[in-house]
């Protein structure tokens, strides 16, 4: 379980009840440092709304996962080992039970990217935390991590919350599996970015120009992902520009052409980047900042973020003496 979704929907519905973010506010709930925005947001927003009535739109991927494959058609990466699972399975509705062998031919396919993947979605402010409030509670209750709680999710509620899968790859495309030949132009060379408006290559599947790329599972282990990294931080990172996020967390604007600076360093691992001293400094400011009063108390005591505990920060970089000052001046 991924102990962020569990506090950003806490947050988001904080934030909600301020008033500082309104109930129909589209919201774009992404993993971190392996998903690439290719897009401007009014694109991927032109995309989003040709779906109706603002659905929770989910990204879809070619391969089927959590769950063991019983079929070519469901994926190359079958990385589930179900043996200590027995005869589990999980209700649907008051009528139907599914095992962890039934999921992969429970998806009706009418696009080449079938398979839902929490990694990227979108959808209006209240649809977003009902749907992830779901998804964190069968992840606490039912023994099952967080990609395969939304399956079932999506399988139980999908008709009422309107949720629906990008399966060709509109708004996201999820990199697993990728196939040469697949995109416009193969990722991520120096003409990734040509022609009007230095548009990304198109999908040739699809006939679409997805505005999200998410390298899930083994896809940023094979060197592409370093290389769209650089090629698309140097496309968007604009010195001057003013390049920030709010931080809902700390009530402020933070911003980002400084701290996500890596054009000093060719990085080459998707799980070893250095960090830069306007990174440290930032984080040692950072880690100064008092919480938003408001938010601690609405969390409160016993928040179900506490319930999942898979390691510590303090973990992360042990090597790293400057980046434990900057984390332990919080202290």
């Amino acid at each position: 379980m991924c102990k962020e979704k569990l506090a950003s929907c806490m947050v988001l519905e904080y934030e909600v009840s301020k008033g500082r973010i309104a109930a129909d506010d589209i919201v774009i709930f992404a993993d971190g440092h392996d998903v690439l925005l290719q897009q401007p947001l009014a694109s991927i927003m032109a995309a989003y709304s040709r779906w109706p009535d603002s659905p929770y739109l989910i990204s879809g991927e070619r391969n089927c996962w959590p769950w063991p494959h019983t079929d070519p058609s469901h994926g190359a990466w079958d990385l589930a080992d179900w043996t200590s699972h027995g005869n589990v399975s999980w209700t649907i509705n008051r009528w139907m039970k599914l095992t962890p062998y039934d999921f992969c031919r429970m998806i009706r396919a009418d696009g080449p990217y079938p398979f839902p993947n929490i990694g990227l979605s979108m959808g209006p402010a209240s649809k977003v935390i009902e749907v992830l409030r779901r998804n964190n509670k069968i992840v606490l209750e039912e023994d099952v991590n967080d990609q395969g709680a939304m399956w079932l999710v999506i399988l139980r509620h999908a008709l009422e919350l309107n949720i629906q899968i990008d399966q060709h790859a509109e708004v996201f495309m999820n990199m697993l599996q990728y196939a040469p030949g697949e995109l416009e132009r193969e990722p991520c060379g120096r003409d990734w970015f040509q022609g009007s408006g230095a548009r990304p290559p198109r999908n040739m599947v699809t006939n679409t120009t997805p505005g999200l790329l998410h390298f899930n599972g083994p896809s940023h282990e094979d060197g592409v992902w370093p290389t769209c990294y650089h090629t698309i931080n140097e496309q968007f990172r604009k010195l001057g520009v003013g390049h920030r996020f709010f931080d809902v967390d700390h009530n402020m604007m933070v911003a980002t052409d400084h701290i996500c600076d890596y054009s000093y360093y060719n990085i080459h691992n998707f799980h070893a980047h250095p960090l830069s001293s306007n990174a440290l400094h930032f984080l040692e400011d950072f880690y100064r900042r008092p919480v938003d009063p408001g938010l601690l108390a609405w969390r409160g005591e016993d928040s179900a973020v506490d319930a999942v505990r898979f390691g510590q920060e303090a973990e992360l970089h042990a090597s790293s003496p400057l980046l434990h000052k900057a984390i332990n001046s919080a202290q």
